[in-house]
């Protein structure tokens, strides 16, 4: 059995491992393919031919560029317009094509198309009442039209030009018959639109497939798309190379690679591509001058104007003062503006290395000599190379929205800018650190993290982002310098023309300096440490709670959670860390207008930790927030809540609870509820019924989630107790709602000098007590796994937690709790957890029930 269990741990860590590093792994194996092939066909080729090439570029084939731009830009809105249609809303076509336009421009650049995407036009088209749900069907049905124009223009592309491709004529026959495979599968699709299926349910969430005319537009759409953003390559290539049809074939190639490698915007390995498969058509430098150029047009471009354009958006929303309470997910989306930024600042650390990789214009150099000494050139370059690295690292801290981050960027792109005027008066340069120094100027709101840069992870996409654009640089000093002899005496020479040696020292220098960051973050590393709440955090908490509903916040008292608060303190989340499981218990507590901030918040701060963070014992009122932040939600159980406005105990209905009363007059057990001093002077009495209570069941005191026995915590909340003769034989604590709505039980313990109706007659006289209070509701608590029903479409959970409700009796007494409460005739409602999804749940599970035993050891004891 031992070897199962070690087997089965190792499995589930080798899936762990495979589901988070092996997106980036695929990635960084096809970026450096991709630099492999760049530097085989570069070999031959001097970086003075790239500039030269680049220079010559005539201004007739970049306005032609330019123009099949704006041409795709504007089909790319054409796919909303459709997807508008599709859904049967109706919304302005001025609105759809800049919210399309804003997100083709971010996803195209940052990648993540769905998160991006999805997330600008949650932005726009909340606000114009676009629901949840007919935002999905959007984002499907663009992902529908991508795609099929992708396969019909790739199945025409290998059945026309399969030399593009491969070599051979039997291969080339391969190629054509994979081409008719692409074809074919248009066709199907187009047929089945003709037919009008019935429409698709997953989950609850129903597809219905579009009219043919609508999935003719579909085709239509995306092969115009395709095929002008091939023709925006295509304008920059010579009029003696290659057909279009062959840059056409070489381009979906480079882009279907590019999506693989899971690098914002296929950054290298299209290049990569496109050279491989064009090298025979088209002499190389030129080549990858019109490449070079693309990206500036097709890609830098575009995302600059929607950067512009959401920073506009913002400062426009702010002065109008508009509140969308409600639209969590809206709120949510503002994270987007930060993460544009963060590809900026990592394009301008990307900026000042490959300028330190490259060699000066010497025009300018020995202009600038007339008057600033030799050592200030060196210096700056030099510097500027470690500022790159600095930019590199900071764009991490940029996406998270730290407010560190924004003052440390700004400082690092002025020093950027400085270095680009004096070590070559490389205004160009200079100019594109001070636009963007100026685009994070107003967009300081966004930054309002106060975690330091030690607490945030590193993710493997962002390590290997980071190394690899280092090492790019590295690689494009050595091509641009392979004339250049190396020798050990070239560290050491110091002159204005000597840009191998300022390149080799600038390097090892960006090297050290990003070795010397991660040295500091791996002595700096320490797991989280949930600390209790201090008296002031529990004062502040206390006047949260006084405003709610709810009667969980009471269990703050017990100082067994962590708090966080949001930043105007009007509202808290507690919560505790098992493993990598962060467990906040039940929903943020203050007003539902701070609950996105806060649950947003938590979700960041477990992050920045990698923990895996989990809400429990959410309300199904309140699922929409989860949902909106993109968590997934498994039943845990339903909560029993018996009405007391109509309760009485005459009639059948409770005639166990008057048996249980009459048995405790006769045997002259009384009833009262104690508050504040009476409690404290009752304490030993009941820390005496609390300690027989444990050992005559042979338990131990829990946590988190259920309260145990402390003197501090039972003193601030009422306590109802049973007595005879003076003597408490049972007690329970009271957690009464501040709205006066709801009341609740936490402890409930006994001394076996009790009656044995003991328990029932303590709750009758609670029911009536509470009632008496005007109070209207009475929780009982969860009854774990009831209410999972078995249905052909039930998630795996739910087979399973049913399963152990009806066969786990030798563990927990599930079916026997349910009955139970059910003869107190309670409303029952569900109970769910929100977690982020994925094969993480039985872990999660797990860490919770250890967060409440006090460790998986005691568990079962």
């Amino acid at each position: 059995m031992g070897r199962s269990v070690v087997g089965k741990r190792s499995g589930k860590a080798f899936r762990t491992w495979l589901r988070v590093w092996l997106p980036p792994l695929l990635g960084a194996v096809l970026f450096a393919a991709a630099l492999w092939v760049l530097h085989r066909e570069l070999r031959a080729i001097h970086y003075r031919n790239v500039r030269q090439a680049f220079q010559a570029l005539p201004t007739v084939q970049v306005l032609w560029t330019l123009l099949f731009a704006v041409a795709n830009y504007l089909v790319l809105t054409s796919y909303d317009q459709l997807a508008f249609v599709y859904t049967g809303k109706r919304l302005g076509v001025w609105r759809v094509t800049l919210t399309s336009f804003v997100s083709y421009a971010v996803s195209n650049s940052v990648g993540l198309a769905l998160l991006s995407g999805t997330s600008v036009r949650q932005r726009f088209y909340s606000r114009w009442k676009v629901d949840t749900a007919d935002l999905s069907r959007i984002v499907v049905f663009n992902s529908t039209t991508y795609w099929v124009g992708l396969l019909a223009l790739g199945g025409w592309s290998l059945i026309a030009h399969p030399g593009t491709y491969v070599l051979g004529g039997l291969v080339q026959g391969t190629a054509r018959l994979l081409g008719g495979i692409l074809v074919l599968c248009v066709l199907g699709y187009l047929v089945l639109a003709g037919m009008r299926v019935g429409a698709l349910r997953v989950r609850g969430f129903e597809l219905r497939m579009p009219s043919l005319p609508l999935a003719l537009g579909q085709l239509a759409v995306s092969v115009a798309d395709w095929a002008l953003a091939a023709a925006v390559l295509h304008a920059l290539l010579p009029a003696d190379g290659p057909s279009y049809g062959v840059v056409l074939g070489a381009f979906l190639a480079a882009q279907l690679l590019g999506l693989a490698s899971n690098v914002p915007g296929g950054l290298g390995v299209f290049e990569g591509t496109v050279v491989a498969l064009l090298r025979s058509s088209l002499p190389t430098d030129r080549l990858l001058a019109a490449l070079l150029l693309y990206r500036v047009v097709y890609y830098i471009l575009p995302l600059t104007a929607a950067l512009l354009i959401l920073l506009a958006d913002e400062v426009h929303s702010r002065r109008a003062q508009l509140r969308r309470v409600g639209s969590s997910l809206s709120a949510y989306s503002v994270l987007l503006a930060p993460r544009v930024l963060a590809v900026f600042t990592f394009l301008a650390g990307v900026l000042l290395l490959v300028s330190g990789a490259t060699p000066a214009k010497h025009a300018r150099l020995h202009w600038m000599a007339r008057v600033l000494p030799l050592g200030l050139f060196e210096a700056s370059h030099f510097l500027g190379s470690i500022t790159g690295v600095g930019l590199l690292v900071l764009a991490q801290a940029v996406s998270r929205r730290l407010r560190v981050a924004y003052h440390l960027v700004l400082a690092a792109l002025l020093a950027g800018a400085a270095t680009a005027l004096l070590k070559a008066a490389d205004w160009e340069e200079a100019t594109v650190l001070s636009l963007l120094f100026l685009a994070f100027l107003p967009s300081r709101s966004f930054f309002d993290r106060r975690a330091a840069l030690s607490e945030t992870r590193f993710s493997p996409g962002w390590i290997l982002a980071i190394v690899g654009a280092l090492g790019a640089s590295v690689w494009l000093g050595i091509f641009a310098f392979r004339h250049v002899e190396y020798s050990n005496s070239l560290w050491w020479q110091v002159a204005l023309d000597q840009d191998a040696p300022r390149f080799l020292r600038a390097s090892v220098g960006a090297a050290v300096a990003l070795l010397g960051f991660a040295v500091w973050r791996l002595l700096r590393l320490s797991r989280h440490v949930t600390e209790p709440p201090s008296d002031g955090d529990l004062a502040d908490a206390q006047q949260i709670i006084a405003t709610q509903a709810a009667t969980v916040p009471w269990l703050v008292y017990l100082r067994d959670k962590a708090l966080l608060f949001n930043a105007d303190r009007t509202a808290f989340v507690m919560y505790g860390v098992h493993g990598r499981t962060w467990v906040a218990l039940g929903d943020p507590v203050g007003p539902p207008e701070a609950a996105p901030e806060l649950i947003r918040a938590f979700l960041e701060r477990a992050d920045d930790f990698g923990g895996c963070p989990v809400f429990y014992q959410v309300h199904p009122a309140h699922l929409h927030r989860y949902a909106d932040l993109g968590m997934t939600f498994a039943k845990l159980g339903e909560e029993a809540r018996v009405p007391l406005d109509d309760f009485s105990l005459e009639g059948s209905r409770y005639r166990e609870l008057r048996q249980a009363l009459s048995r405790l007059e006769r045997e002259t057990v009384g009833f009262r509820v104690v508050q504040g001093e009476e409690v404290v002077s009752l304490m030993p009495q009941l820390q005496a019924v609390s300690d027989d209570w444990l050992a005559r069941k042979s338990v131990s005191e829990k946590g988190f989630s259920l309260g145990f026995f402390d003197p501090d915590y039972l003193s601030r909340l009422p306590v109802a107790v049973l007595e005879r003769e003076n003597e408490v034989v049972a007690f329970a604590n009271l957690l009464p709602s501040p709205d006066g709505g709801e009341l609740s039980v936490d402890l409930m313990r006994f001394s076996a000098a009790a009656p044995p109706c003991v328990m029932d007659g303590l709750f009758a006289r609670v029911f009536v007590w509470g009632q008496a209070q005007g109070y209207h509701w009475f929780s009982l608590g969860m009854a774990p796994l009831s209410g999972l029903e078995p249905s052909p479409v039930a998630s795996w959970w739910t087979r399973l937690g049913r399963f152990v409700y009806r066969h786990g009796e030798p563990f927990y007494n599930f079916a026997g709790l349910r009955s139970y409460k059910d003869k107190f005739h309670p409303v029952w409602e569900p109970r769910y957890l929100a977690y982020p999804g994925g094969l993480a749940l039985p872990v999660v599970l797990a860490d919770i029930a250890a967060l409440s035993a006090g460790g998986y050891a005691r568990i079962f004891r």
